[in-house]
């Protein structure tokens, strides 16, 4: 067991870095997608929630709105292309436009190949990867058009990497984002779009809360991270902005992995 963690980042915003920037955050009304959209709102960006829990995106943007940012919400799935499309253009009718792309929306089934069900693949393959498929098309259009370049920030996985056991249908859809996002990058840069994947290890979110209130699970977890923790949603939210940001102009088909050094540990062997 491993008895020392890093201490957690400082978590500061940059004030006015995303300032005049629109932004959509797929899945943002809570868990990851909910630290990126706070913290763009935060560095000064507009934000659309689309997800598709109506009720906790609209109380995200109470939230946010009371912090004193700008966001709305929409009720949506992106697996569905015309949702995709209706998502984009929400954004432009209610701010005038798109800087910044978040695919964030995701869910898991957990199982090996055997036990996935036709249900599963298609229901896991249409969220994580065809969704972000469906918003990718429909923002870059709309990024063209307006000419002035644009940030896509895709929400991976480690799983991505590295296959992860009984979560066959979740890895190889995140393996497919990571894909995406590199053919976005080489077929979208002329016209100044980057499109980046941002790989995390795991966060204490919604989604994994559950199989984490588990002690022994948990302490599993961290004995594998050289860190000895989880990433903080925040720490996660923080990367998402300076991918989404000017500063990050130059970096385009990147992987950056967010994991507390798991990938390159013999830690995660064991």
């Amino acid at each position: 067991m491993r008895k020392n963690k890093t201490l957690p980042g400082t978590i500061k915003p940059v004030p006015g870095r995303l300032a005049g920037k629109i932004a959509v955050v797929t899945g943002g009304a809570r868990g990851i997608g909910k630290g990126i959209a706070n913290r763009f709102a935060q560095e000064g960006a507009s934000v659309l929630i689309a997800d598709k829990d109506i009720s906790c995106a609209e109380e995200t943007v109470r939230e946010i709105g009371a912090a004193g940012g700008k966001a709305e919400a929409l009720c949506a799935d992106v697996s569905r292309c015309e949702d995709a499309a209706a998502i984009i253009a929400s954004c432009v009718e209610q701010f005038g436009g798109i800087d910044i792309l978040v695919n964030n929306a995701g869910i898991i089934e957990f199982g090996s190949i055997l036990e996935c069900t036709p249900e599963d693949w298609n229901r896991m393959i249409g969220v994580d990867l065809t969704g972000a498929f469906y918003c990718t098309q429909a923002a870059v259009r709309q990024m063209i058009r307006q000419g002035r370049g644009g940030r896509l920030v895709h929400i991976g996985s480690t799983a991505s990497r590295f296959p992860a056991p009984f979560q066959a249908a979740y890895s190889i859809a995140k393996s497919g984002l990571l894909m995406l996002s590199r053919v976005a990058a080489l077929e979208f840069i002329e016209e100044g779009i980057t499109s980046n994947l941002l790989c995390p290890h795991g966060a204490v979110t919604d989604m994994n809360r559950d199989l984490l209130r588990d002690p022994s699970v948990m302490a599993r977890l961290e004995e594998h991270i050289p860190a000895g923790r989880l990433a903080s949603v925040e720490e996660i939210a923080g990367a998402a902005a300076f991918l989404a940001s000017d500063e990050a102009a130059y970096i385009n088909g990147v992987e950056l992995v967010h994991d507390g050094g798991s990938s390159i540990s013999s830690l995660w062997w064991r």
